[in-house]
């Protein structure tokens, strides 16, 4: 019985942390950041640079909330590494994110999908779209958000040095 009611309580536990510890972004706002995002349109990459990053704020109705889009597009056949073991050589993505004080994450990010690729790597092809939401409280005058990708693309013959690409977006 005491099995039991530990179990209960760590459920009733982890449901307040997660119900209350912060504020979660309503449906009207989210499936607004989803319109922007799929509307959201950025410059193509091409051959001598195969991967085009663009960045974006979506504000809630209210200005208390802001939701930052990350957009990549990758050439096709080039790809950029989602996941990468320790033993394999090449550089998985990682996000960019400067952000000043008044400005508390309410979620991570969210990632498109990966595609296995070989030896337990998973990659990024095509459209990508990376979203994160904030609480917004207090900022000061000309407080701006830094966004961006950090990543490796390859194709099949070759792979490019770690490149990054970031924008400054005004709150």
């Amino acid at each position: 019985m005491k099995t039991i009611k530990k179990i209960a309580f760590i459920f009733f536990v982890a449901f307040m942390v997660k119900s209350y510890g912060q504020k979660q972004s309503d449906p009207v706002f989210t499936k607004k950041v989803e319109k922007a995002a799929s509307g959201f349109k950025i410059t193509g990459p091409n051959v001598a640079d195969p991967v085009s990053v663009d960045a974006q704020l979506v504000w809630n109705s209210n200005k208390t909330q802001v939701a930052v889009i990350v957009k990549a597009k990758v050439l096709p056949g080039w790809h950029i590494y989602a996941y990468v073991p320790k033993t394999q050589p090449y550089i998985q993505y990682k996000m960019i994110l400067e952000v000043p004080k008044g400005i508390t994450a309410l979620t991570e990010w969210t990632k498109p999908n990966s595609y296995p690729y070989e030896n337990n790597i998973f990659v990024y092809e095509g459209e990508l779209v990376f979203a994160r939401y904030f609480s917004v409280k207090d900022l000061g005058a000309g407080a701006k958000i830094k966004a961006g990708l950090f990543y490796q693309t390859c194709d099949l013959r070759q792979c490019l040095p770690p490149n990054t690409k970031a924008k400054e977006l005004k709150l």
